[in-house]
């Protein structure tokens, strides 16, 4: 009788820790989808602030695939994959980099010319920080694009902003402005 309330308390305690560690485990993916939808909407923001052609584009990708997928097991994985597309061309792809730089070029006055000729010993990295930065993008939307921690992206930027502050160029008060705005 013993071994039989034993063994019933044993069955009781293994399904009770077997539900307990489910919900746990449903809760972090809640989480993990929740922060992903945040990412998201951030990537989201940034692309409507931006004004210009890229972007609108960018955006109807995104809205194309929300209406298509909208309310379907697909949705996610369909928009997941749009931004990883969007976030490897703004990451990688030369011609959607250049195309951002013309826009800015264009917008402010050849700002990205500019800077290219007065600070030509600049990591490509840094080029794409300030081309970012001035762009409007987020914080969290440039450590993603850079593949860097939020931390990297505020150091480095404050670098390059004394960098500019420091330097003689005629163009700093230019350079400095487009990265406030």
């Amino acid at each position: 009788m013993g071994a039989l309330l034993l063994f019933i308390t044993a069955v009781l305690a293994t399904l009770v820790l077997y539900f307990w560690a489910r919900k746990a485990q449903l809760e972090k993916q809640l989480l993990e989808q929740r922060q992903e939808s945040e990412r998201l909407l951030s990537l989201a923001e940034d692309l409507k602030r931006s004004a210009d052609k890229k972007s609108f584009e960018t955006l109807e990708r995104l809205c194309e695939q929300y209406y298509i997928y909208e309310g379907t097991e697909n949705l996610q994985p369909r928009i997941l994959k749009e931004v990883d597309a969007i976030v490897k061309g703004l990451r990688s792809d030369p011609s959607v980099q250049r195309s951002m730089e013309q826009s800015l070029n264009a917008q402010y006055d050849d700002v990205m010319t500019k800077l290219r000729a007065d600070f030509p010993t600049w990591k490509e990295e840094d080029y794409l920080l300030y081309m970012f930065t001035a762009s409007g993008l987020s914080s969290t939307t440039i450590s993603t694009l850079l593949e860097k921690d939020k931390p990297y992206v505020y150091n480095r930027l404050y670098r390059l902003k004394e960098r500019i502050k420091q330097s003689n160029t005629t163009y700093r008060t230019l350079l400095l402005a487009v990265l406030e705005k």
